[in-house]
């Protein structure tokens, strides 16, 4: 089975949790006693493509409770100010979800630090800096759900004055219910579905 490819660790306290990925070295710790499995749950990694909507149908009809979710859609950033024809084609896209202004402060402040540790001249740094206006309008664009990287990169062949980067690409999740001490047998059942790609026991850190 794939669950062993990780491990969830959540810390158990009074006040807070937190949640962290380990390798398989955190089974030795387990086998030790200092963490237990938490029953009644698991979590699945999902494909990179799914939405909120599509895995909450699959699961009711699977008659499986989703206890808690986090599946976004990629969301970008352009890094430069590209013609208004090619600006008005790309927020039409439909695989544009959402889109909004913002400003290229903090890329410029991201850029202004980059160079500090670069090796070019003092003038060098300063032409490329007044490329940079810090108050000039871009955009973030979230993408539709079904639209992964491989997708946006393809997509973004026909817009080739477009610079951006991608700001939001996390691991689209679910934590899912099941019967005390039968967590792997669902769990195997999960793994049978083409859009989950693996799923992971969930373990406290003893206090």
């Amino acid at each position: 089975m794939k669950k062993l490819l990780f491990l969830i660790l959540f810390l158990i306290s009074s006040i807070s949790g937190f949640a962290q990925v380990v390798d398989d070295s955190a089974l030795d710790k387990l086998q030790a006693g200092s963490y237990n499995f938490v029953e009644g749950m698991f979590i699945a990694y999902l494909a990179d493509t799914v939405s909120p909507g599509f895995v909450h149908m699959y699961f009711q009809k699977a008659n499986i409770k989703i206890l808690d979710e986090s599946i976004e859609p990629l969301l970008i950033a352009l890094v430069n100010t590209p013609s208004e024809k090619s600006l008005e084609k790309l927020l039409g896209h439909k695989a544009i979800r959402s889109s909004y202004k913002t400003t290229l402060a903090d890329e410029t402040k991201s850029l202004r630090q980059n160079l500090e540790n670069s090796s070019l001249s003092g003038k060098e740094k300063n032409a490329i800096l007044k490329r940079m206006n810090p108050e000039a309008e871009t955009y973030l664009i979230e993408l539709n759900y079904h639209i992964n990287k491989k997708a946006l990169k393809e997509m973004m062949k026909e817009f080739r004055d477009v610079a951006y980067k991608i700001i939001r690409d996390n691991p689209r999740t679910v934590t899912l219910q099941a019967d005390p001490g039968k967590e792997p047998f669902l769990m195997d059942r999960v793994e049978q579905l083409y859009f989950v790609k693996s799923t992971a026991m969930i373990a406290a850190i003893k206090q």
